[in-house]
């Protein structure tokens, strides 16, 4: 579907940072540049509208939004919420090629030199192959929203950060075990405290943006 084109192209155009919060998202450009008319793209901006990435002021136009703090931290514990459910769930379906994987998986990501990108690749597969074992769609999909979102105002390089990596890690291997000891309660809470981490890392990452814009902002009009 059109729409569904239109939407991949601007949320891509979102989370690459291509886009300035200051100036309106030109709808006639996307048209041009999608060979499409303005109606599926209208669609499609009001759908990333309703997930948080845009700002529809009538009248004025669609704005890339800002991420709000208090927001931000609201998602951030309702994802908490949804993969503490989910990887629970998870707990009584895991198969043996599942533990394979996901063993694989954290002894790549416990190599010390690899990359931000590719530890982030694996960190998404890693919580994949267990969320999906739930069995639960709807909250899977729902969660895959939020993630995008995280993603988006929480970049790896700062929840990914050296420091942070190792006890992530650690973290990781803790919900490995558990999972293979069969603890569903055990699972559940140690997925919880680990989302509840990359908040505080995400709180960290918007405040000391916030506080740089203020600096700026008192440099220009002293």
């Amino acid at each position: 579907m059109k729409k569904d084109q239109a939407y991949r192209y601007i949320k891509n155009q979102i989370m690459e940072e291509k886009w300035s919060s200051e100036t309106a998202v030109n709808v006639n450009e996307i048209a041009a540049e999608l060979n499409m008319s303005r109606t599926p793209i209208h669609k499609a901006l009001s759908e990333l509208a309703q997930e948080g990435f845009l700002h529809i002021i009538p009248q004025v136009g669609v704005f890339v939004k800002k991420p709000d703090l208090s927001e931000v931290l609201e998602r951030v514990y309702v994802c908490a919420s949804l993969d503490a459910l989910m990887a629970e769930q998870a707990t009584f379906y895991l198969k043996e090629e599942d533990f394979k994987h996901m063993e694989s998986i954290l002894k790549t990501m416990d190599v010390p030199d690899i990359c931000v990108e590719e530890y982030s690749s694996l960190n998404i597969e890693f919580h994949r192959v267990i969320y999906e074992a739930s069995g639960y769609t709807y909250t899977l999909n729902h969660a895959k929203q939020l993630w995008d979102y995280l993603n988006y105002v929480g970049s790896p390089d700062v929840l990914f950060s050296e420091s942070r990596r190792k006890r992530s890690q650690s973290e990781h291997w803790m919900i490995y075990f558990a999972l293979k000891d069969g603890d569903h309660k055990l699972v559940k809470s140690l997925v919880e405290h680990h989302m509840r981490r990359v908040a505080d890392s995400i709180k960290d990452k918007l405040s000391e943006k916030e506080s740089d814009e203020q600096a700026v902002y008192s440099f220009l009009h002293r």
